[in-house]
């Protein structure tokens, strides 16, 4: 869904790299290094982003996805389930653009801690390309964040945080 936020909120939408000069995935030889950049950039966005919230006070909602022919929630990834096992089934949306085709996306969502571990199993899981449609934000719904493989959709609360995010963090614009 994360094409509509972009339509919707283009003034509040900033792209960032996940990693440097723009590369999309960790190569074989440098991915311990190159993991450890992108969790660095994603934790440093959603720290700014929430403030003040602490370490076991939630914080973050994850939402992710399945994908189906059918209205009917089919389990996620098992990857992707074992980041977030207690997600419960939130709405499913038809994605159809053309008569008579049907295809389903499934939105889970649960509380996650910005500290969690199951948080980075998320992230690179996103990186590494195993899944998609993940939209992290925080308990107000006042901005989200979709990571895709190769960076991080950011929509900000305001154009002015939108501003100084992409001030702050100019070399990962592309």
């Amino acid at each position: 869904m994360a094409h509509r936020l972009r339509r919707q909120f283009r003034e509040r939408w900033v792209r960032f790299h996940a990693l440097p000069e723009g590369k999309r995935y960790a190569t074989s030889d440098a991915e311990h290094a190159e993991h450890a950049e992108i969790l660095r950039r994603h934790h440093t966005l959603l720290q700014d982003l929430l403030g003040d919230v602490t370490v076991g006070g939630g914080g973050l909602v994850a939402i992710t996805c399945s994908w189906s022919a059918t209205g009917v929630p089919t389990p996620r990834d098992s990857a992707v389930a074992a980041t977030t096992p207690g997600a419960a089934h939130w709405r499913s949306d038809d994605l159809a653009t053309d008569p008579g085709f049907h295809s389903w996306q499934h939105h889970y969502v649960s509380a996650m801690d910005l500290h969690d571990p199951a948080l980075d199993r998320l992230l690179l899981c996103v990186a590494d390309d195993m899944t998609d449609g993940v939209i992290l934000t925080g308990a107000g719904c006042a901005w989200a964040v979709h990571p895709y493989d190769g960076g991080v959709d950011v929509f900000a609360g305001s154009t002015e945080v939108r501003d100084r995010l992409a001030g702050t963090f100019a070399e990962w614009l592309p």
